[in-house]
């Protein structure tokens, strides 16, 4: 599949290339709000930090998720907050050191993100299908 930068490079866009990438980017805001009702800045920001060690297969603290999203504590501690009690995270104290908590995403979230991730991935090859246009 080819990505929507491919079919873009290397010319000007036109008018109507700017108009279905705007739909495009209206209808990326529409599936994320779907999926998380309390969606906020800081929340994708930890949403994002969360799947890229996901995808990388290690664990993330509160340390290391304020490191990564730029968050001050106690934003980041009231986001964690928000997200626990709407499940879509798991805070766990980590066995081998106890003053060290490990944030881990709840199956709701990982439902949530493969749903996304699908939905986005079919939007994106039908927005590179009108970029294209008839073959």
């Amino acid at each position: 599949m080819r990505t929507i930068e491919e079919v873009l490079s290397g010319r000007e866009m036109t008018v109507d290339e700017f108009q279905i990438l705007n739909k495009f980017w209206r209808r990326i805001r529409t599936i994320q709000g779907s999926r998380d009702k309390g969606a906020s800045k800081n929340r994708y920001l930890v949403g994002a930090a969360l799947g890229t060690r996901r995808m990388t297969r290690r664990e993330i603290d509160i340390e290391t998720m304020a490191s990564l999203t730029g968050l001050a504590r106690s934003s980041l501690q009231k986001t964690l907050k928000q997200m626990v009690d709407d499940g879509a995270i798991i805070l766990q104290k980590d066995p081998s050191d106890k003053r060290r908590t490990i944030i881990r995403p709840s199956q709701k979230f990982l439902e949530q993100s493969l749903d996304m991730y699908e939905e986005t991935r079919a939007l994106i090859k039908k927005t590179c299908d009108e970029l294209c246009g008839p073959d």
